[in-house]
This record gives structure tokens, C-alpha cells and sequence, in this order.
């Protein structure tokens, strides 16, 4: 009686009003149900309409799927998931960096590997001093197919690279779900 001492019923009386949902800025229905959220968060990434956050400096860059458990990102950047496989970029063409690139985001991916290494350098000793695989990379692991299956990446701890390197987070493999269409273009089978 003592909380509620003072208190006033509300003109109307009909109750609690609840509106309608909204629409976002994406055209999207806003929804408070985390249990609905996760759905359509899980349709998007079906239909391949996956976003990332971004953030790119000279020295630092990272990106990480929207929705991303922020421990298991903040675990990434700290170099604490263990490496699982790396591969070195330097001295590659921009083609030759890509199809290499592919191909070790997809066998890692299919051998369930969660954590791997992507080494691009700094770029010092490219044309004009500019980090051109670094920044390429980005393109890369944000566009098809390796969107749909990189969670998060970020430029690697010392020990492990530094700005010339990066960690990349992988999906779990998920046999019962959407498949990767990997470019069919590519015969792997006699390139590597």
C-alpha cells in the first residue's frame, strides 16, 4: 500500500496502449522480440543480405557481422581464439591473392576451422607504398561468397603480424542449412 500510495488511474482507462510496429530506415518492421529479431536475422543471412560493421585505418581495421556476440569479437581482437590455419599473401598479384584467398577461407570453412590467419602485409614495398591487398582483402571477406561465412576480422596482435595481418572468425559449418555457392569458375582441383 505504501508504493502505490498516491498514485492516480490514467484518463481513459483502457489499459496499456501498445502501438503498431514501425518501419526502419531499411523498409524493415522494427521488432522488440529478440526471438523474431534473431529470425529475420537468420532469413537475411539465408538470402545473402548479410551487413557488416566497418572500420578502417591506416594501421587498424576491422569488420564483424551485425548481431555479433560482442565477447566473442572483443575475444578475436585480443588474439585469445586460437589460430587455427594461416596463409601469406606477399607478394601476389591482386587475381593470385584473391583465388588463394578463396580457396583457403573455403577448405578452412570446410574443415570447421573457426579462427585463421589472413597475412597481407603493410604494403611497404608495393607500388607507391600503398597496402593494396590489405584493403582489397576487406572487399573480399565483406562481398559473396566469403560473406557468408566470415563472422568478424581484425587486424592481428603483434605477435601474430600486426597491421600487416589479420584474424579472420569463421561460421560453423552447418550442414542443414544454406549452401556456399563458391565461384565454379575456378578449378581448384588442378591449381592447387
Amino acid at each position: 500500500m505504501n508504493a502505490m500510495h498516491g498514485v492516480a488511474q490514467m484518463a481513459g482507462g483502457k489499459g496499456r496502449q501498445v502501438s503498431a510496429p514501425t518501419l526502419s530506415a531499411s523498409g524493415g518492421v522494427t521488432i522488440d522480440d529478440p526471438e523474431e529479431t534473431a529470425r529475420q536475422d537468420l532469413q537475411r543471412f539465408i538470402r545473402g543480405d548479410v551487413e557488416f560493421e566497418l572500420e578502417y585505418t591506416e594501421e587498424y581495421m576491422y569488420g564483424y557481422v551485425r548481431g555479433l556476440d560482442i565477447k566473442t569479437f572483443q575475444q578475436l581482437k585480443a588474439g585469445a581464439l586460437s589460430v587455427g590455419a594461416h596463409i601469406d599473401l606477399h607478394g601476389m598479384t591482386s587475381d593470385q591473392a584473391r583465388d588463394n584467398l578463396l580457396f583457403f577461407i573455403r577448405e578452412s570453412y570446410l574443415q570447421n576451422l573457426r579462427c585463421v590467419l589472413v597475412v597481407t602485409g603493410r604494403g611497404i614495398n608495393s607500388p607507391g607504398g600503398l597496402p593494396i591487398l590489405r584493403r582489397e582483402t576487406e572487399s573480399w571477406l565483406t562481398r559473396d561468397p566469403l560473406k557468408r561465412v566470415v563472422l568478424a576480422f581484425c587486424t592481428a596482435q603483434a605477435k601474430d603480424g600486426g597491421a600487416g595481418a589479420l584474424y579472420v572468425l569463421l561460421r560453423k559449418q552447418k550442414k542443414n542449412e544454406g549452401k556456399i555457392k563458391w565461384d565454379k569458375t575456378l578449378n581448384w582441383d588442378e591449381q592447387f
